[in-house]
């Protein structure tokens, strides 16, 4: 008996997996027994023949055994040899592809077998077939038409030419005293859960337990191992279950066919067997067994739910050949335990979560035209998110407001940038009142400020499974040359809420209705006036000394100020220029003394107003200085609320803007110590 060692590396215990092989010894013992049978069956016709005639029909009928052995035998020695082949590396199973495919089918059409497709390098259901044939022939069990360590062995002994010493006594299972020492005792063999606790439908090789099996007082050979599966009330394994199987190391060691009712000790309790087995523990080192399912497509109702794993018997054999069979019997059963796991729906916890993306745009002024659209402003950005499963997007809404105009005067068009796709919407849904409705009979109502557009993805964009795609939303404004539209200062935002989500059409395995939501930034259109864009802000206490003992502070904001449709003029006096409201404790407050200051680094004044061009970008500070006196332990900070301009050098009236957005325009605290 030949045998593979296999280092499991959780426990680097060694294993060995026992082979069966046509030795040299077997077929010499084969021949001996077959020539003792054509001597007793030529004995009544020895009176008639002489000595050497007998001796010759036996000489010769040892040559034709030797033939079909594919060997030739001498007094002295015997040597065996078989056709070479490359070595195939396992496992193989169904739907491995590959040169070590094409080089098991090689072998097996060398072999007799049938694979009517040829050596194509796919493993199909022919191959498969071929395999387990083979297997059958050859004494390797389980014949399941699975290429493991056990089958790999067999064949490599097929192809490798061997030259074997002296002839031995074949022995029994477990009976290998070359690698098994000792009188083992099973001391452990227990059920628990596995690296899984639950197996989707269609999901294959799902680990759902793990068997933990130890020997004292030697090493000891499995032949067998005998367990239940049981679910809900009602259900049937055979119905769930396309296969249980047993895995060693990361290789599997047995597989059965757990669909066909014939292959259970008892279908009505889900009693099922693993023999020959030929799995090796050594003494006092504990070796792990995976227990892995796979199921079935389409599972009836009666199969959804909880099921368990329950060990009833283990056989093995010593070093002595001894057979053991210890069960989940008597007073203190060595074999006990079970491992819980749950079959669900395909697509059970499969999930879209859509959130706001760290990339949506802060609230800012947007520059539109007067004269022509102004085109591809993201005005919002979302995160799409898929988990444990793929998602298909088919259909995708996002509701648009505006403040003070009707949303379809601004948009011109509404794009969704998906995944690097961009889809146009399919249809604008808008109230006055009462409801409009979708092609499909889907309807909204709401003010006439919003606006529902929809996006037909029709199944184009695909979320893989745990991973996250961007959803930007792309406005082309309408121009604002015409008063019946819009003026500068209208404001627009974008929101996804979960009244959106509901009519949003994903699916993965099955129909999912998103999760989360998104809401965006508020922003102001302009296309007549001034556009802010905040460089730095500070807040700085400044300690007290010499003839002002007491602490200050110096609240800063450096912008970057550009003109949009036509040139414009900022009074250079701080006091008439902005605005701000200084905040004590969170409170507004006007009690303190706080002096503001304005400065425009390197901008062209006329007279006593500073210039910005149209078109062109100049940089603003605006500063206040705050002394509170002896307000000690008060936190103070500023929010600088809106900028004053004119449209002439001189004279004219003021126009006032706020600074947008308006958080970028907020300090940070600075408590007065004293």
């Amino acid at each position: 008996m030949g045998h593979n060692r296999v280092v499991n590396k959780r426990t680097k215990q060694k294993i060995i997996i026992m082979t069966k092989t046509t030795t040299v010894a077997s077929k010499a013992f084969v021949a001996i027994v077959a020539a003792a049978m054509v001597f007793s069956l030529v004995a009544p016709a020895a009176k008639a023949a002489t000595a050497e005639e007998l001796q010759a029909q036996i000489t010769a009928l040892m040559a034709q055994i030797a033939a079909l052995q594919g060997g030739t035998t001498n007094t002295t020695t015997t040597t065996t040899t078989t056709s070479t082949c490359a070595s195939i590396p396992a496992p193989l199973t169904m739907n491995a592809s590959g040169a070590s495919v094409t080089a098991l089918q090689n072998f097996l059409i060398g072999a007799g077998q049938s694979i009517p497709a040829g050596a194509t390098g796919f493993f199909g259901a022919q191959t498969r077939s071929a395999l387990a044939a083979w297997q059958s022939a050859n004494g390797v069990s389980p014949a399941a038409g699975y290429y493991g360590p056990i089958t790999a062995a067999a064949i490599a002994a097929k192809c490798v030419p061997t030259t074997p010493t002296t002839p031995t006594t074949p022995t029994t299972p477990g009976g290998s005293t070359t690698d098994l020492e000792g009188e083992a005792s099973l001391d452990l063999f227990e059920m628990e859960d596995g690296q899984n606790d639950e197996a989707e439908e269609g999901e294959s090789d799902v680990v759902v337990g793990e068997l933990s099996v130890e020997f004292t007082d030697g090493d000891a050979e499995i032949s067998r191992i005998d367990v239940t599966i049981a679910g809900p009330s009602n259900s049937n394994a055979y119905d769930a279950f396309e296969t249980i199987s047993l895995w060693v190391d990361g290789d599997m060691v047995a597989e059965v066919d757990a669909s066909d009712e014939d292959n259970y000790l008892d279908e009505d309790d889900g009693s099922i067997r693993f023999s020959g087995l030929e799995i090796v523990a050594m003494e006092d080192e504990e070796l792990n067994i995976d227990v892995a399912v796979s199921v079935q497509n389409n599972v009836d109702s009666s199969e959804i739910g909880n099921w368990t794993i329950t060990p009833n018997a283990v056989r093995f054999f010593d070093a002595d050949g001894v057979a053991t069979t210890e069960d989940d019997g008597g007073t203190t059963p060595i074999v006990e335990g079970e491992a819980e796991f749950e079959v669900v729906i395909e697509g059970d916890d499969e999930a879209l979560d859509v959130s706001l993306s760290p990339d949506s745009p802060d609230s800012a002024n947007v520059a539109v035209d007067a004269d022509s659209d102004t085109n591809d402003v993201t005005i919002m950005s979302m995160t799409l998110e898929a988990e444990n499963n793929d998602v298909d997007v088919n259909d995708v809404i996002v509701r648009v407001e505006t403040t003070g105009a009707t949303t379809t005067d601004v948009v011109d068009e509404a794009k969704l940038v998906l995944d690097g796709q961009t889809f146009k919407a399919k249809a604008l849904l808008t109230s006055g009142g009462a409801p409009a409705a979708f092609a499909d009979g889907r309807s909204y109502n709401d003010g006439i400020d919003a606006v529902w557009y929809f996006f037909d993805v029709d199944g184009d964009v695909t979320i893989d499974e745990d991973s996250e795609i961007d959803a930007e939303l792309v406005i082309d404004f309408n121009d604002t040359n015409d008063a019946a539209r819009y003026q500068t200062g209208q404001q627009i935002f974008a929101e996804v809420t979960g009244t959106e989500l509901g009519f949003w059409d994903t699916e993965g395995a099955n129909d999912i209705t998103p999760d989360g939501g998104a809401v965006g930034e508020t922003h102001t259109l302009v296309d007549e006036g001034l556009t802010f864009d905040v460089t730095d802000i500070s807040a700085v206490r400044v300690s007290g000394t010499g003839n002002t003992p007491v602490d200050s502070a110096e609240f800063e904001v450096e912008v970057e100020v550009t003109a949009i449709g036509d040139t414009f003029y900022i009074e250079d006096s701080a006091s008439t220029a902005f605005d701000f409201t200084l905040l004590r404790n969170g409170v507004a407050t006007t009690t303190v003394t706080a002096t503001p200051s304005l400065g425009g680094t390197g901008v062209t004044k006329s007279g006593n107003r500073y210039r910005i061009d149209e078109g062109q970008t100049e940089t603003f500070t605006f500063k206040v200085t705050v002394l509170p006196g002896g307000d000690a332990g008060a936190a103070y900070r500023v929010q600088f609320d809106d900028l004053d301009f004119f449209t002439v050098p001189t004279g004219g009236s003021a126009v006032s803007q706020n600074f947008i957005p308006a958080q970028d325009f907020r300090t940070n605290e600075v408590t007065i110590v004293n």
